[in-house]
């Protein structure tokens, strides 16, 4: 499992709304909608348009640029299955949202931590 990494305070994170944070170097996409939390890149494959900017119907958003649909809990557009972000695995410890990247963009989050 992928170590978790701070991203921001729960309370900054508003109901059906996204929000863009930069962990490691990549830009995440973070949702909450009602008590579900969600992360997902926050690059569109289509135009590489801002994830975290778009519409929240239920546990899908809208790309702001062309409006193309990626389910927040798996990342896969619903209406092209080719079409998907990645999903990470998100949890809230203290008050706090934490999000788990893939382990090369960890590395890089515990790297920059070292000092030097």
């Amino acid at each position: 499992m992928s170590p978790f990494s701070p991203a921001l305070p729960l309370a900054d994170l508003a109901d059906g709304r996204g929000r863009c944070v930069s962990i490691g170097g990549r830009d995440v996409a973070l949702f909450r909608v009602g008590e579900k939390l969600f992360a997902i890149d926050n690059s569109c494959p289509h135009r590489g348009g801002p994830l975290s900017e778009g519409d929240v119907s239920g546990c899908v958003v809208h790309c702001p640029l062309h409006a193309w649909a990626f389910d927040l809990t798996t990342g896969i557009s619903p209406g092209n299955p080719r079409a998907r972000v990645e999903a990470f695995p998100i949890r809230v410890v203290d008050g706090g949202v934490e999000v788990a990247l893939p382990p090369a963009a960890a590395d890089s989050v515990a790297g920059a931590n070292q000092d030097g």
